[in-house]
């Protein structure tokens, strides 16, 4: 594929010359072309993550989107073109909005609005709109939140009761699933951790995951300093927790709902010390 995008329009014609013979427009169709890849690739690790968007359709449905942005703008109209951009990123926004808060926002009240500042004498004050608008988002989010922790609780309390996993602490469920004699892990530990996530149907979870931790530390999730606690040096556990619990804000960069139950299987050895004894 790759010697495809070396010279593009070989792979049309079996007599074309090679890349140091061809013309610059030759070259800029390789260039284009090795561009799409490396955004068809991008796209091929996000449908990784959401499988939604691994079927034939889906992929079909993308390049056809991707057509018709391409058609949108016009020559030699940059305003046109700048108001087609904003367009483009006010659909995305508002799907999102929908999707996060339930809400369905009102095209016709934006681009109202949009027209009024632009064709009042006087505009308005930036200060007294960016106000106004993060007062109202704090308004949306705090009802957001509150919605994600009851859907989180709820779905973390049905798959615990399926795996008959005991609660542990706030928003984690665990139990030993290999046991060891070694001591007891807890706060302040350097601990060797093998740690794989997966969700609550068993599909692997890809996350930048540590292999050395100190138990309790900031930079560690408080779940996963709890699991950690829970077991011996050299024990194997079993966790659930949610998506928020564990990640955060950063869930949807990983490709998951906050509500989403998450499950940790840790393998955990203390690492020796003058103090502490190695496991046998």
């Amino acid at each position: 594929m790759a010697a495809c995008g070396l010279a593009f329009a070989a792979c049309q014609n079996p007599e074309a010359k090679p890349l140091s013979d061809v013309s610059d427009a030759s070259k800029a169709d390789s260039l284009i072309y090795y561009f799409a890849q490396m955004r068809g690739a991008e796209y091929d690790r996000e449908a990784q993550r959401d499988t939604t968007l691994a079927t034939p359709e889906a992929k079909k449905a993308y390049v056809m989107g991707v057509q018709a942005g391409l058609n949108a703008t016009k020559d030699n109209n940059e305003a046109y073109n700048r108001g087609v951009f904003l367009g483009m990123q006010m659909a995305m926004n508002f799907q999102q909005f929908q999707k996060d808060y339930d809400i369905k926002l009102n095209k016709k009240v934006f681009l109202e609005g949009l027209a009024e500042a632009l064709s009042s004498d006087s505009l308005a004050n930036p200060s007294d709109m960016q106000r106004e608008f993060y007062r109202l988002m704090g308004e949306f989010n705090s009802k957001k939140e509150e919605r994600d922790n009851k859907a989180a609780t709820e779905n973390l309390s049905k798959a615990a009761a399926n795996l008959k996993l005991k609660a542990i602490g706030e928003n984690l469920y665990g139990e030993v699933t290999e046991k060891a004699d070694g001591v007891q892990i807890k706060d302040g530990d350097e601990v060797d951790a093998t740690i794989t996530l997966a969700k609550a149907d068993g599909k692997e979870i890809e996350a930048p995951l540590p292999t050395k931790v100190k138990v309790g530390s900031r930079n560690l999730p408080e779940p996963v300093s709890e699991a950690l606690k829970s077991l011996k040096s050299g024990e194997t556990g079993k966790f659930a927790t949610s998506a928020r619990t564990i990640f955060g804000q950063r869930s949807s960069q990983i490709g998951l709902e906050p509500a989403d139950v998450v499950i940790m299987t840790i393998k955990a050895t203390v690492a020796p010390t003058e103090e502490t004894p190695k496991t046998k």
